[in-house]
């Protein structure tokens, strides 16, 4: 910055939004592949610090720029599969840093020991290539699973080898998720931008660094070679690509990862399955993970009316969606509304009468969490499964104790029994902590006494533990008064006449507990990646 700010002759403010703005226009004016970025982002380099109090080294950049240009910036800029806005530092997404490396190495380029003889400039396809060589080299057991499969079934489609009994349904199933598990989910950790920096050593470093960009742009064949032997790589090729890594078994993360990319997949074939169900098809269906049951009222559809001119949704369902009739939800390149039911007047459609509770129950949320939204009101709540089928996370609808006083579901007596046998449990709770802590050698008495003179109140407690040890006072959670719903489905009990605020009810924490049920089910994925895959000691 100060060789560009010099050269420029503005302060550094000025050279910061000027280098921006040349940026964003450099490249929005590139197809999406096209795009640069810098070096540094798909190694991520500098690494975070060790700890969050750990201080950062350098001097911090301030962005004083229109949050326009910065939205712009970070719409254009590198995010890598697994990445987001706001999620775990490991997984969190650098997009602005991005961009502001991106944006000074167009103009002057930047010198750093770390980063000496490697190529400065990616295109976005080579970037996402390297990055692939990367989680190959670094996939675990549930992981491995997934893309030996898929390449085994891609196989034999190209060649036309018949000779296996494939279901060709499975066959699609497993060869979407390893796309998505490559292009959308994949688990982070600092390990793999480790091996991605040994990668690019050998690939973008010295005479062949041209050469070996070209490789990771196109992906042409011998991409493919070089990912399959980097997937399966043993030895002391194995021993080059982790050079510099730690020994931590991620089998939990790659288990995580595979749940994500078939809940995915999961998720865009019930969306599929509302849109395109036909009118004779069966009301019921799976959803694996998490292994619940739904049951869709067999005359309830979803329509994706083409887009208008303006690229709106089509009237009436438009204003149908407005009035709190009907619920949109993005799909494909355009929009879904749910539930229709056919009627004889164009276009053939009408909203399910009565459905406004549950419409309202939606109220606030993003577009993106709607189609959860009516999974969750699918939920048969009272289906008993057998026990090969069994679930490995309960599934059931708990509402509070006090809406299930509030709708006559429990006496008074019964709802303050409730209560206090909640509060009981919490403080068998909260002494199982304190015996955890006291048992533990780095504890001392001042803490002990601490907790117990918090043991009144469950918050203060929960985070005194968690700010001792985050291991031990994990442990603790809050036992909810609830009680459990015993019917069937949200849709069901609209249609059998319950009244509309019970419904609006049951459709709120319906999707709360559906929420809760898949964070469940996710983690019982990374437990049982350790017990299926772990490494032996």
């Amino acid at each position: 910055m100060a060789a560009v700010t010099a050269r420029w002759r503005i302060s550094r403010d000025e050279a910061v939004r000027r280098l921006l703005t040349e940026y964003v226009r450099a490249q929005e004016g590139r197809e999406p592949e096209d795009r640069l970025t810098h070096i540094s982002t798909v190694l991520r380099y500098p690494p975070l610090p060790l700890g969050r109090r750990t201080p950062r080294a350098g001097r911090p950049l301030r962005l004083r720029a229109p949050a326009g240009l910065l939205e712009r910036a970070r719409a254009v800029s590198l995010r890598l599969p697994g990445q987001y806005a706001r999620s775990h530092r490991d997984y969190q997404a650098r997009t602005l840093t991005d961009a502001v490396m991106t944006a000074i190495a167009m103009a002057e380029p930047i010198i750093d020991d770390f980063l000496d003889g490697l190529e400065p400039l990616l295109r976005h396809r080579s970037a996402l290539g390297l990055w692939l060589l990367a989680t190959a080299a670094t996939s675990t057991g549930p992981e491995k699973a997934v893309l030996v499969e898929a390449e085994r079934a891609r196989t034999q489609t190209d060649t036309g080898d018949d000779s296996t009994d494939g279901d060709p349904a499975r066959i699609r199933h497993v060869q979407l998720v390893a796309e998505a598990l490559e292009n959308d989910v994949a688990w982070h950790s600092p390990e793999r931008f480790k091996v991605a920096t040994n990668i690019a050593r050998s690939l973008l470093a010295g005479p062949g660094a041209e050469t070996g960009e070209r490789l990771l742009y196109e992906q042409r064949a011998d991409w493919h070679e070089l990912y399959q032997d980097t997937l399966h790589a043993a030895g002391e090729r194995l021993a080059r690509l982790l050079q510099g890594t730690t020994s931590y078994d991620f089998s939990g993360r790659g288990g995580g990862a595979v749940w994500r990319a078939r809940r995915k997949v999961g998720l865009q074939d019930f969306e599929d399955w509302l849109v395109f169900r036909p009118d004779d098809d069966g009301a019921e269906r799976t959803m694996d993970p998490p292994g619940w049951l739904l049951r869709l009222p067999g005359a309830w559809h979803a329509a994706a009316p083409p887009l208008t001119a303006a690229s709106l949704p089509q009237e009436p369902y438009a204003q149908w969606a407005a009035d709190g009739k009907l619920l949109g939800f993005p799909f494909r390149n355009r929009q879904a509304f749910w539930p229709l039911t056919r009627q004889q007047q164009a276009p053939g459609w009408r909203p399910v009468p009565g459905i406004e509770p549950v419409v309202m129950a939606a109220a606030g949320l993003d577009p993106q969490q709607i189609s959860h939204f009516i999974e969750a009101v699918l939920i048969d709540w009272s289906h008993e499964f057998e026990a090969e089928d069994e679930p490995p996370v309960g599934i059931a609808l708990d509402l509070p104790v006090g809406k299930a006083y509030e709708f006559g579901f429990l006496s008074a007596e019964e709802q303050h029994t409730t209560m206090a046998e909640a509060r009981a449990h919490t403080k068998r709770t909260m002494d199982a902590v304190i015996e955890a802590f006291r048992q533990d050698d780095e504890s001392d008495e001042d803490r002990l006494e601490a907790l117990r003179k918090a043991r009144g109140n469950a918050r203060e407690f929960g985070s005194l533990a968690r700010q001792f040890d985050k291991r031990i006072g994990g442990k603790f959670a809050v036992t909810r008064a609830t009680w459990r719903w015993p019917g069937g489905s949200v849709a069901d009990t609209l249609l059998t006449g319950h009244r509309p605020d019970l419904v609006q009810c049951l459709a709120t924490w319906a999707h709360r507990n559906a929420a809760l049920i898949l964070e469940y089910s996710m983690l019982n994925a990374w437990e049982r990646a350790f017990d299926r895959y772990g490494r032996r000691m």
